[in-house]
């Protein structure tokens, strides 16, 4: 659990009989490329941390799966919204990768909350953290054009084509594949040159620090 311990002490410094308390809160959870973590109109049940693998969260919308972010090593995982608000989720979380999460329950976060008082602050800087992270995705999405998203997502998260599908990667960032002789199946615009260049992306909202 030293993923967990690490993670946390990112935002608040835990004393040994603090830590003590949290880490039997914590498990692990093994997911194999393909099985759901969270399926739409399932309550998520857990709140993640991802200890290996990759996950996608998406959305179905006119007919297509509308990606929205990816969990990694060392970010969050799961549908936040609906483990917070203990309502249906509107994403589904699926491991394009054989993954292992270390997870914890609603329940137990919340009695956490209330014996760990330096658990509480944790959880308001989470819930910060992942509103910054969506708000700051919004205005990229609105503001900025395709090439600039691109660049962006290449300079903050460098390993992204290794991980995902280019495919997953243009739907991250609205955009569109298309055939290139230079770069095997497919290339994203906005150039076959940025396209080849290794790259690794992140859902703002499920990253850690």
């Amino acid at each position: 659990m030293e993923l967990v311990c690490h993670t946390i002490e990112r935002y608040v410094a835990l004393t040994d009989d603090e830590w003590a308390r949290i880490a039997p809160c914590w498990r692990e959870y093994a997911y194999s490329k393909g099985a759901a973590v969270c399926a739409v109109g399932q309550v998520e049940q857990r709140f993640y941390i991802v200890r290996s693998g990759v996950q996608r969260l998406s959305f179905p919308h006119d007919g297509q799966d509308v990606c929205v972010g990816f969990g990694y090593d060392g970010s969050w995982s799961g549908e936040y919204a609906s483990f917070i608000s203990r309502k249906p989720a509107r994403f589904d979380v699926v491991a394009m990768t054989d993954s292992v999460l270390l997870g914890i329950t609603y329940d137990e976060l919340q009695q956490l909350y209330k014996e760990v008082p330096v658990m509480e602050r944790f959880g308001r800087m989470i819930v910060e953290e992942l509103l910054l992270g969506r708000a700051t995705r919004e205005i990229e999405q609105m503001s900025m054009s395709a090439e600039e998203r691109y660049d962006r997502l290449v300079a903050r998260s460098p390993h992204l084509l290794q991980l995902v599908p280019q495919k997953d990667i243009a739907s991250y960032l609205r955009m569109t594949p298309r055939p290139s002789a230079g770069c095997g199946a497919g290339v994203l615009d906005p150039g076959q040159a940025a396209a080849c260049a290794p790259a690794r992306c992140f859902a703002p909202w499920m990253r850690t620090r």
